[in-house]
């Protein structure tokens, strides 16, 4: 913990490490929009959203374990989960959980489709089919109904309401907001709730710990009082709420102005009142109630504790070694910027720190620093949202110590203010960079050193293919042996292929060092693909595979550079030959759903594994070395392409089976296709080259 002193520069001697608590938390797999999963698998919603929030500012380090509700409650209540982030709260659960204060309030209804059985009273629904989620609140209530014992439960709501579509069942117990949202997010037409009223089905729902875990429930309530008080509740509400009106569930108004021990004890002393109050008056009391009377109960708590003295005195006793461990400076201003609360629990403080109470920033704060923070407070006040503050102070280690702050604004004109210590941080941040810098070097260098071996190999590649193809074709008078021929014959093939690879490694300067620009006109995709085939035909017998040709009905054109064009071609063609022994190549062009076009060629040949697959297009890098090296192969074909089509806005995907075969897609986008009417060409219908 960073104190107050080393904000102002009046220096401490020591920055301890601090241990970060790590907590395992679980999350239900269809709740929304409390708790769902994303197309990634990973847990979202508001609850979720809402516990990370807590977790940052409490430096709680949260895993979460996604699964069906029923089996979630049962690891928490086993000991293999530390908390659940949405919990209702009801009396059956008392025994053996916890709960915070409550984030939440919601009602039931009874969902039918609008063609289904008429419901005007709780008694109809004893002859209906009723599904709910297994072990969710609807199933509670209807465990307490009379008709509660046939019902049908499913492992989540979504799960229970596709029932109900699908007419296997005929009314759906469920949380009102949560059945709503997700008849909208399914675009459930004719489901609706039923004009009844559940009487006693109103619920709290609350973060939950295991029964008696005391320090890790005072933990999420501080927290949940601090992300009320910057902004970060208010904001989650309007993102994931909206149909709800967004309150402040801990009224921060009222906590902080008693917080005279810091703000983590007062809220552990409200907590265990508010537990007291609530276990002494029963569930039943507090159902039906609305945030606001959550707020107002809390209030009514705080003005007892005049009268609570004692019993405040020990829990503010045990809070003290609780409050410790938060990693943060607290302080808090008055509107006028005047220092009225500070909180610093790892008494590294040079001096008292009474005396700053009712300082001015510019009295206790170096210049410049007072001057950036007066900024930050303007912007809060004209904004009403938090702000940022960085800045950097000598101590008297004789290290520059860089801070960050975050300025929440009160209800009173007042503000919030968080500080840590983030020199190692930003010290980490300058390393990745210098390492960035060096790699960047590097790079430039291997490009340079690239570029100047091409060009320096091209003279007497030139002289090797040159006086090779004079004697191959004995321009001067015959060799006298047919070995001789052969001989020079093999020294121009192979001069050809080194050719080839300086010229690969000439493009991959030039993409490497953004010097390879496009040269754009009107392609004909077609032509493009008759004309490389007739050249592997060659290549395709010798492998006895059949390339065949599948034309769309309709010329296909690109506004591309034709000659990229053509290597991308010539190369997917070259690799598919080359890997197809004694089978088949074939090569058509697709429409794309979203009107771009994609060249597919499919083979039959050896095929790649996934690490291979993973692999693909990083140069010089060979699925099959031995393969490759037979074919003249270096490893720089398929990269060339993948550089070449990103230059044109598209891709190129693979999708390879080991011994089965491999099919490239490349994808050009749709402001890469011209219409039919730009540049009419005629395309063969079907072609097939073996």
């Amino acid at each position: 913990m960073v104190a107050l002193l080393l904000l102002l520069g009046l220096a401490a001697t020591d920055s301890r490490a601090r241990a970060v608590e790590s907590l395992r938390v679980g999350s239900e797999l269809d709740y929304p929009p409390f708790a769902m999963v994303d197309d990634s698998g990973a847990p979202t919603g508001f609850s979720v959203d809402l516990f990370r929030a807590v977790a940052e500012v409490m430096d709680l380090d949260v895993t979460f374990t996604v699964g069906p509700w029923n089996e979630l409650l049962e690891d928490l209540r086993a000991g293999r989960l530390d908390a659940l982030p949405f919990v209702g709260i009801f009396p059956d659960r008392d025994e053996y959980l916890d709960f915070s204060v409550p984030v939440v309030v919601t009602h039931g209804a009874a969902f039918r489709r609008d063609d289904g059985p008429r419901i005007e009273s709780d008694d109809d629904l004893a002859d209906l089919r009723v599904a709910v989620m297994r072990d969710d609140v609807g199933h509670e209530y209807a465990r307490s109904r009379p008709w509660g014992g046939d019902v049908e439960t499913f492992d989540s709501l979504g799960a229970a309401f596709d029932c109900l579509a699908a007419a296997a069942c005929d009314v759906v117990v469920a949380p009102r907001l949560q059945g709503l949202l997700l008849i909208k997010e399914r675009d459930l037409d004719g489901i609706a709730p039923a004009s009844l009223t559940l009487e006693g089905f109103s619920l709290a729902y609350a973060f939950a710990v295991r029964a008696g875990d005391a320090g890790l429930l005072a933990k999420l309530n501080g927290g949940l009082a601090i992300v009320a008080a910057d902004g970060t509740l208010e904001r989650l509400h309007r993102t994931w709420l909206p149909e709800i009106e967004s309150r402040r569930v801990i009224p921060v108004e009222v906590l902080l102005p008693y917080a005279t021990g810091g703000l983590a004890v007062f809220l552990l002393v409200v907590t265990v009142l508010y537990v007291r109050q609530r276990r002494a008056t029963g569930l039943a009391d507090t159902r039906g109630r609305s945030l606001w009377r959550q707020a107002e109960h809390l209030r009514q708590l705080a003005a007892r504790l005049d009268d609570e003295r004692a019993r405040a005195e020990q829990a503010r006793a045990e809070a003290d070694a609780l409050i410790r461990v938060m990693p943060d400076l607290f302080f808090r201003l008055d509107a006028e910027g005047r220092f009225v609360d500070l909180h610093d629990p790892d008494g590294l403080a040079l001096r008292d720190l009474d005396h700053l109470r009712g300082q001015s920033l510019e009295a206790a704060l170096p210049e410049d620093v007072a001057q950036a923070a007066r900024e930050a407070l303007m912007r809060m006040h004209e904004t009403g949202e938090a702000q940022p503050l960085d800045y950097a102070l000598d101590l008297l280690d004789g290290k520059t110590h860089n801070f960050q702050a975050r300025l929440a604004p009160m209800e009173d004109g007042g503000s919030l203010a968080v500080i840590r210590d983030v020199t190692e941080e930003r010290q980490r941040e300058a390393d990745v960079r210098r390492a960035a810098g060096a790699m960047a070097t590097v790079s430039a260098a291997k490009s340079r050193f690239l570029a100047t071996l091409s060009h320096e190999l091209r003279t007497p590649l030139n002289a090797i293919l040159g006086f090779s193809e004079v004697l191959s074709q004995e321009m001067f008078g015959p060799l006298g042996s047919d070995q001789y021929r052969q001989y020079a014959k093999d020294v121009h093939v192979s001069g050809q292929a080194l050719l080839r690879l300086v010229d690969d490694l000439m493009d991959i300067t030039r993409i490497d060092s953004g010097r390879l620009a496009l040269h754009e006109t009107a392609v004909d995709l077609g032509a493009v693909v008759s004309s490389k085939v007739a050249v592997l035909t060659g290549l395709a017998s010798a492998n006895r595979t059949e390339i065949r040709v599948i034309a769309p009905d309709h010329p296909v054109r690109l506004w591309a550079d034709e000659g990229q064009v053509q290597r991308m071609v010539v190369n997917l063609l070259s690799n598919a030959v080359k890997f197809t022994e004694a089978g088949t190549v074939e090569v058509s062009i697709e429409d794309q759903p979203d009107a771009g076009v994609a060249l597919v060629v499919a083979d039959t040949g050896i095929g790649m594994s996934p690490d291979q697959v993973a692999n693909l297009g990083d140069p010089f890098y060979q699925t099959s070395p031995d393969v490759a090296r037979g074919s003249g192969g270096y490893g720089l074909g398929i990269a060339l392409v993948k550089e070449m089509i990103t230059l044109h806005g598209g891709r190129l995907d693979h999708e390879s089976v080991l011994d089965v075969g491999t099919t490239a897609r490349l994808i050009f986008p749709p402001d890469r296709r011209l219409s039919n009417a730009v540049v009419p060409v005629t395309v063969a219908q079907s072609t097939t080259v073996s």
